[in-house]
Order: structure tokens, then C-alpha cells, then sequence
């Protein structure tokens, strides 16, 4: 009977030691990569015993992505009086636009008022400066008969001056004398009238010659900004439209946009990246240059091969007023598929880091981790150990336990 009990706890204990194992490996699933898997290392579990020994440890850690482009040719508000618009229709994502072709219409219900209104304004100081023109015409016009006039009355009176003086009666020479000089003195005013009239409706022309350039500047902007609420497509390709800037959906039709934001582009096919995120729970599980095995989700049968370019130093908020934080990871493929790949795909990413060899390995089962990671031994006690990096069944060790300590479940 004695010894039918004793199987029975050994049967138990496995079992524990299952559980837990199983336990601690969804526990370190959390967060927005997938969990990793391991390839092939030393067993740390030896018959139904947790032992720490050296062997050669292996990591595989999944990430999320999506496809993006490396060039590509973006569509933007333009510039407009307003500032801010409207999308009032725009070409479904995907479609294959030509060059030319009508991609985005922006609301044009103010700038239509605005166009009219700066048009009338034209129109209205063109027809003040034709008016002036003709008013300029006919005063030059009575100016110059009025010189002439003057001219020949001082010409008559010039030759009636000019008679000697023994040749008339009385006061007649000195009469003629004071004649010429009232005719002279008229002619000099009228021609000083003249040059009067002269600058006062030169001024007023250039006048009305700046109000209509101002005026025509102005309709000509407003006509600009009127053909720009209408992008068309630079050249042919795919429409891709571009994600609203804080509410991490794409834009569409009567979002409110504002000058120079990016509406839609036409992406270069033929280069393509992988922008992925790396939640800040597994910091440090990744480092630039490490190579990966990216799969499109749309096709699973295909595989690309690339690198990890960057990463963000800094974890950004998610979108949505989220508690989760994430870096930003930058991959960049060795060969990229214009047929297949199209920006916004997902991908899975698989990163292997280098595999360790002759380290010493901890079941994780016999662990408990956190920010002070404790072992707890099979005598009952419990040693704090450093550890370096985990998989899902076991730890590197790198000080606390040494080889061949044996560890009972946690918990």
C-alpha cells in the first residue's frame, strides 16, 4: 500500500510539473508579440526531475507587421486661403488609377463664393480703369483744344503787338501790348491746366492699373486654389490612402483635413519594407541587423528573407488613448514580389537571434520571473539568480544556481 502511494505523488508531482510549465510558457506570451517557440536544445527536464545543465539554448520570437512602400508618390492638401477643408469624394484603396486621372475632390462650397466674389472684384476694377482711361481721353483732349485756343489768340495778339507804334492812333500800341501779354499769360495756364490734367489722370490709371493687378492676383489664386481641390494622378499605379493622423483608421470622405497633409499615394511596387511593432514588455528581445523570415498572411506558401533596419529608441502610445506602449521596428527585405505585394498586407515576421551553445539552462517550470527572478530549489529554498534571455522552456542562467541544482515547480 506504501508503495502504491509513493507512485501516485510521483504521478502527481509530473503532473504539477506539466502544469506549470504550461502556465509559465502563456504567461510569457503576453503582450503584442506572438509567443515564441524554441528549436532544438537540451532537455531540462529529466526524468520528472527540474535540473539546471548546459546545453544550447534557442529562441524564435514573432512579430506583426504590415507592408509598406519605400517610395512613393504622395498627395497632399494644397495650399488654399482657408487653411482647413473637407474630402468630398475620393477613389477606393486599391484601384488602379492613369495618369491624370481624378484620385481626391475636396468640398469647394466656400472657395465657389469666394472664387465669384474675387471675379466680380476683377471685373469691377477693370471697368473703373476703362472708365478712367476714357475720362483721361476726353480731359487731355479739352486741355489740348484749350492750349490751342490760347495759342491762337496769342498768336493774333503777338501780330497785332508787332505793328510799330507811329502806324497807330492814341492808346491803340500800348492796348496791343497789354493784349499780348493777358494772351500769353492765358496760354502759359492753360498749358500749365494741361499738365495738371495730365498728372491728376495719370495717377488715377496707375491707380486703377494697380487695383486691377491686385484684383487679378487674387482671382488667380482663388482659381488656383479652386483646380487644386481636385488631385489628379502624377503618373500610372495602385491608389494607396493614407491613415488618419490620431484616430488609426484610414481617411475618408467628410474628414476634415487641413493644408499640406498627406491624403493618398502611388506607391513604388517594386521596393517594399516591413513596418512592424514591438510591444515594451519584450524590450530588448530583438536588436537591429538580427535576421528574419517575413510571411505574407494573403500567402503563406511564400517566404521573404531580410533584416531588422531599426528600432525606435523611444515606446510610442498606441492609437486610441491606449495603456499598451510599442517601439517601431524597420525591416527591410533582401527581394520583394511587385505581383503579390501590395502596401498595408500583413506579414509575420520571424526573427531567430544567434542560438548559445554550452550555457547553462533553467526550466522555467522551476522559476519564478519578474523584476528580482527567484529559483526555487528542490530542498524548499529559494535563491534570487540572474538570468539572461528566456524561451518557453527554459532560461539562460547567468549566476545564482549552478549545474545540476535541481528545482522544484513554482507555486
Amino acid at each position: 500500500m506504501k508503495t502504491v502511494r509513493v507512485s501516485l505523488a510521483a504521478r502527481i508531482g509530473l503532473a504539477a510539473a506539466a502544469a506549470g510549465s504550461c502556465l509559465y510558457g502563456v504567461a510569457c506570451s503576453t503582450g503584442r508579440a506572438d509567443p515564441p517557440t524554441t528549436g532544438s536544445r537540451a532537455p531540462a527536464v529529466i526524468s520528472g526531475d527540474l535540473i539546471v545543465r548546459r546545453g544550447r539554448f534557442e529562441d524564435r520570437f514573432l512579430l506583426t507587421g504590415q507592408l509598406a512602400a519605400v517610395r512613393s508618390d504622395q498627395l497632399a492638401v494644397p495650399r488654399i486661403p482657408s487653411w482647413e477643408t473637407t474630402i468630398r469624394w475620393m477613389e477606393e484603396e486599391g484601384a488602379v488609377v492613369k495618369a491624370g486621372q481624378r484620385v481626391v475632390e475636396f468640398d469647394t462650397t466656400t472657395f465657389a463664393q469666394d472664387h465669384g466674389e474675387k471675379r466680380l472684384a476683377w471685373e469691377r476694377a477693370e471697368g473703373d480703369l476703362d472708365r478712367a482711361l476714357a475720362d483721361q481721353e476726353l480731359t487731355l483732349a479739352d486741355a489740348e483744344f484749350q492750349v490751342a485756343q490760347k495759342g491762337i489768340a496769342a498768336d493774333k495778339a503777338r501780330i497785332a503787338a508787332e505793328i510799330p507804334e507811329e502806324f497807330l492812333r492814341g492808346k491803340d500800341y500800348q492796348q496791343n501790348q497789354l493784349a499780348l501779354q493777358r494772351a500769353e499769360t492765358d496760354l502759359a495756364k492753360a498749358r500749365e491746366d494741361r499738365e495738371a490734367k495730365t498728372r491728376s489722370s495719370g495717377e488715377t490709371i496707375e491707380q486703377k492699373r494697380i487695383t486691377v493687378e491686385k484684383t487679378r492676383r487674387e482671382l488667380d489664386a482663388a482659381t488656383a486654389a479652386m483646380a487644386g481641390m481636385v488631385l489628379t494622378a502624377p503618373r500610372d499605379g495602385i491608389l494607396v490612402i493614407a491613415d488618419h493622423p490620431w484616430q488609426g483608421r484610414k481617411l475618408q470622405v467628410g474628414d476634415s483635413v487641413w493644408v499640406g497633409l498627406p491624403i493618398v499615394s502611388l506607391p513604388d511596387l517594386t521596393v517594399m519594407r516591413v513596418q512592424a511593432k514591438l510591444s515594451d514588455v519584450d524590450d530588448g528581445r530583438i536588436v537591429p541587423q538580427l535576421p528574419v523570415v517575413c510571411t505574407l498572411d494573403a500567402y503563406p506558401d511564400r517566404t521573404f528573407t531580410g533584416r531588422i533596419a531599426d528600432i525606435t529608441p523611444v515606446a510610442q502610445e498606441e492609437v486610441g488613448r491606449s495603456l499598451r506602449r510599442a517601439y517601431n521596428v524597420r525591416i527591410e527585405l533582401d527581394a520583394g514580389d511587385p505581383e503579390r505585394m501590395r502596401p498595408g498586407m500583413s506579414v509575420k515576421v520571424e526573427v531567430r537571434p544567434p542560438a548559445r551553445d554550452d550555457v547553462l539552462l533553467a526550466p522555467r517550470v522551476g522559476l519564478e520571473l519578474g523584476a528580482a527572478p527567484r529559483a526555487h530549489l528542490a530542498s524548499g529554498d529559494d535563491v534570487d539568480v540572474k538570468l539572461g534571455p528566456c524561451n518557453l522552456d527554459a532560461c539562460v542562467v547567468v549566476g545564482g544556481v549552478a549545474e545540476g541544482a535541481r528545482l522544484r515547480p513554482a507555486g
